[in-house]
């Protein structure tokens, strides 16, 4: 009898031990900030514009970037010195998604970390109505 209690006291122990060490793995901040971030891509922030300045001139627009990501090493665990995202290039800075632009397609680009830019919601589609 009193070796089932000890038995039973060792499987409780365990399970309060692995249930906290789950909890820290799926509540911790940075997965928080995970969770955060896909629920901001889904359910809006669809809009997001990028601007990219060079001695205080836009020299660069992208419209529809979902985020930004901040880019990490393969093989190392480092950051790397810059952000990458994805969205159509307003090739004419005229703050209007053109229908060549739309054409095009979404780009590829990255922003180093140190620039000068501004990521915002543009809180509409850029395409003309």
């Amino acid at each position: 009898m009193l070796r089932r209690l000890g038995l039973i006291l060792v499987l409780i122990l365990i399970l309060l031990l692995g249930g906290f060490v789950a909890f820290r793995y799926f509540f911790s901040p940075e997965r928080l900030n995970q969770i955060g971030r896909t629920v901001g891509t889904t359910f809006g922030f669809d809009y997001g514009v990028v601007e990219y300045y060079s001695m205080g001139r836009l020299v660069a627009r992208f419209f529809n970037v979902e985020k930004l990501t901040t880019a990490s090493g393969t093989y190392e665990n480092q950051t790397r010195p810059y952000r990458f995202g994805y969205g159509y290039r307003d090739a004419n800075l005229n703050g209007v998604l053109d229908a060549d632009e739309d054409a095009a397609g979404k780009a590829y680009f990255e922003v180093p970390v140190y620039a000068d830019y501004l990521y915002y919601d543009g809180k509409r589609d850029p395409r003309p109505r």
